[in-house]
């Protein structure tokens, strides 16, 4: 990515699935669509592989996996490379030094929003309050939220 990374915002799993058409009366969704004005939303592979792993837990027809590689095809999706895994292991280990460690799929996230310097919009009290450097996170929930520690 270039200097077109600030027209661009990565989502957590949780905001992603706000975005889904079933939900478009949500609240949740309608905290996050301001953060997405004028940007193009992308998701990390390792959202992708959670939101079909939600498919197969649910065990969803061929027609709703069908639905949402249709909902995918709207987000530009970040594949993993050498570089976002040397950004993954050093996020990893920046999680571990704060006495924070991050599960390794939420690492991943958190490393694609690291290695493209985009802000990460995230749902999900594992992302709050994390000193890694690079890390961005814009959130609606709060410490001590109901959800935030889920």
């Amino acid at each position: 990515m270039d200097s077109s990374a600030a027209a661009v915002a990565l989502l957590d799993t949780t905001v992603a699935s706000f975005l889904h058409p079933k939900k478009a009366e949500s609240n949740d969704r309608r905290l996050y669509t301001p953060h997405m004005v004028g940007k193009t939303p992308a998701l990390s592979f390792q959202t992708v592989a959670e939101l079909f792993g939600w498919a197969e837990r649910n065990r969803w027809g061929a027609r709703q996996k069908l639905g949402l590689e249709e909902f995918l095809r709207s987000f530009l999706v970040l594949d993993s490379d050498i570089e976002l895994s040397k950004v993954w292991a050093e996020v990893m280990e920046a999680s571990r030094r704060e006495g924070r460690r991050l599960e390794s799929g939420d690492c991943w996230i958190a490393a694609s929003a690291v290695r493209y310097g985009i802000p990460l919009l995230a749902h999900d009290a594992d992302f709050l309050g994390r000193s890694i450097p690079g890390l961005v996170v814009i959130s609606h929930l709060h410490v001590g939220h109901p959800e935030s520690s889920a």
